[in-house]
């Protein structure tokens, strides 16, 4: 219920909230998120958008610059969700993935108000071209006690209500015809209700990519027959076709695996892909497969 209705302010300081105008700097336009003071009747939004200008050589720098407006306090009736005393050591944006690193002020948080300090954190960054997901880090660290270590703009939107259409932008990997190489397609998925996002994921795999010049790796006809999750690790078994047709080089047949582990890894929350087959064994071709392969 708890993570519902923060969806739904989330959702509400997205399309209705613009605490402040921009000053008049040069640089590009963005939102630095804050966190409000939610009144005792709870009428107001949990995170308000405040409008600045920044600029930078690198998505590095703006990322920065942008964490230390969210740092300076309070502005236009947004308070920084973050403790006082918080320093930006590094941030590091790398194929899709922002990881900030704050300094060990940040692990005072818990609760409701480490999932705003994140959510700020990941609405502020999502803004910048090169980033689909935001890491946070204490010191070097994740907080174990976080729910989610990974998180994307689409994640924080999601309502947990049964009936409601969910989405998940995810960067899918296909076989480049040009290359030879796997190359990353980004889709928006649709959840269907009851999926699960490692499901989708699979399922938008097994129907092929929709850019030209990519081709499909996964054997047509094959089935997902289970996926979970346990500590970090998903657990995924496929029906026998997946043993169709099984590449001669080890890397085509690297290829195909991979295809499935960096897609599933790209979600932040799973960290190394379990791969079984119906019938199968340790090995897919020359590749063994009963240990969990990383991204």
């Amino acid at each position: 219920m708890k993570q519902h209705v923060l969806a739904l302010a989330l959702a509400a300081a997205l399309s209705l909230c613009a605490c402040g105008a921009p000053s008049a700097q040069s640089g590009a336009l963005y939102s630095v998120y804050y966190r409000t003071e939610l009144s005792e009747s709870g009428g107001a939004d949990a995170v308000c958008a405040v409008g600045t200008r920044a600029e930078g050589e690198s998505a590095e720098r703006i990322a920065s610059a942008l964490l230390r407006r969210m740092l300076a306090g309070t502005q236009d009736g947004g308070v920084s969700p973050l403790p006082e005393g918080t320093q930006v050591l590094d941030v590091a944006i790398d194929d899709g993935v922002a990881v900030v690193n704050l300094s060990a002020e940040y692990t005072r948080l818990s609760g409701m108000d480490l999932t705003l300090a994140d959510a700020c954190i990941a609405l502020t960054l999502s803004q910048l071209p090169e980033v689909e997901r935001v890491s946070v880090l204490a010191q070097g660290q994740p907080l174990p006690y976080r729910e989610r270590q990974s998180m994307a703009a689409e994640d924080l939107l999601l309502s947990r209500m049964d009936d409601e259409a969910r989405t998940l932008r995810a960067r899918l990997y296909f076989l480049s015809a040009a290359t030879g190489e796997l190359t990353a397609e980004t889709r928006t998925l649709q959840l269907a209700e009851g999926q699960t996002r490692a499901e989708a994921v699979l399922s938008a795999l097994l129907s092929g990519p929709e850019t030209e010049g990519l081709l499909p790796l996964l054997p047509e006809g094959v089935q997902v027959l289970s996926v979970r999750m346990d500590e970090g690790i998903c657990y995924v078994s496929f029906s026998q076709d997946f043993l169709k047709n099984v590449p001669q080089t080890v890397q085509e047949q690297e290829n195909v695996l991979y295809s499935v582990v960096k897609s599933l890894c790209g979600l932040g929350d799973i960290q190394a892909v379990q791969i079984a087959v119906e019938g199968g064994g340790a090995y897919y071709g020359r590749v063994e497969i009963s240990a969990p392969l990383r991204g």
